[in-house]
């Protein structure tokens, strides 16, 4: 099968985790792709970090750049990539930009003077924990989360506080105030009750279908760890005698198809283009590689590597064998 290659040549064909769009190549910036954001110019990403830094300078808190996030003097890390993305959807105008940036800003500025998890109390963490999927390669190799639980491959499963405007990861101290297990089943619940997002069934460009679960809402691919009630809204049964192909992309999105007939191996690639331009243009991106479920809900098994700029399928073990019952060969 053939590679399929980060950046330019797959970006912005995937929906950028607003509102349920699916977007085409007309809504890529015009000019040298960014190296961090490469939905924007080399100029206009500039453009908009300078904006960012001079909005958190007007409210008091000076930054620095660093590529795909800002630092404050005190080591706290603004993220840009979804406020970059919705300065997309605000349009080409430098004034809806400003006044998008201006807005994120002062929200950030103020969610930082309110109390953060380690000030509240347990029954307030439990009352707030939600469950996040998260990459591996994401995380900083300091990052306190040794309660991390492993999905398989690259994912791992997180707990965070779900409070107004804000999604706060825990960290192992304030996990252990009130228990992993504890959390873990408050944060199942609350994951169940959150909107749902649209479903859209997608054309492979070779061959076959899947189904792309798109929503607003940030916890929308964290619907990974109740995939059997995402399959039953979606087709009405659970089962999976083959497994299930799925991918998270970005926070927006869920993407999953069963196997079941010789369009597998189109499936498969078309997944994976979609997968890749959703991660690259998203907001909060997850992960740009392909899994297999096997048969029995048993970890995840990354199906893609990456080498250079370039993701490959490896096709093998379990998964093979059902490859080559459907397809043949």
């Amino acid at each position: 099968m053939r590679p399929i290659r980060r950046g330019r040549d797959d970006g912005g064909r995937g929906d950028r985790g607003r509102a349920g769009r699916v977007r085409g190549r007309s809504d890529r910036a015009v000019g040298a792709a960014d190296a961090d954001f490469p939905f924007l110019t080399v100029d206009d990403a500039a453009r908009l970090r300078a904006l960012t830094r001079d909005a958190f300078a007007e409210l008091g808190v000076e930054t620095h750049i660093h590529g795909d996030y800002l630092q404050a003097a005190d080591g706290e890390r603004f993220g840009l990539r979804a406020l970059f993305v919705n300065c997309q959807d605000a349009g080409s105008g430098e004034r809806a930009r400003r006044r998008t940036i201006r807005d994120h800003v002062a929200q950030v500025v103020h969610l930082r003077s309110l109390p953060g998890p380690s000030d509240l109390p347990a029954e307030q963490l439990l009352a707030g924990a939600t469950l996040v999927v998260a990459g591996q390669e994401s995380l900083r190799d300091d990052a306190p989360f040794d309660y991390r639980r492993p999905l398989g491959g690259d994912l791992i499963e997180l707990l965070a506080l779900d409070s107004p405007g804000c999604l706060t990861y825990l960290d192992d101290e304030q996990v252990e105030r009130v228990g992993a297990a504890a959390l873990r089943s408050a944060g199942l619940e609350r994951l169940l009750t959150e909107p749902f997002g649209d479903l859209h069934d997608l054309s492979a460009p070779q061959a076959g279908r899947f189904t792309a679960l798109v929503g607003r809402s940030v916890h929308t691919a964290a619907r990974l760890l109740t995939l059997d009630d995402v399959l039953r809204r979606a087709t009405g049964t659970g089962r999976t005698p083959d497994g299930v192909l799925v991918a998270v992309p970005n926070r927006h999105q869920l993407v999953f198809h069963r196997p079941q007939d010789a369009a597998l191996l189109g499936v498969v690639h078309g997944m994976l283009k979609f997968t890749v331009a959703g991660y690259e243009t998203g907001a909060g991106p997850i992960s740009p590689h392909l899994y297999w479920r096997p048969p029995g809900g048993s970890p995840l098994e990354q199906l893609t590597s990456l080498d250079g700029d370039v993701i490959r399928v490896r096709i093998q073990g379990h998964f093979a064998e059902i490859v080559e019952r459907l397809v043949g060969g």
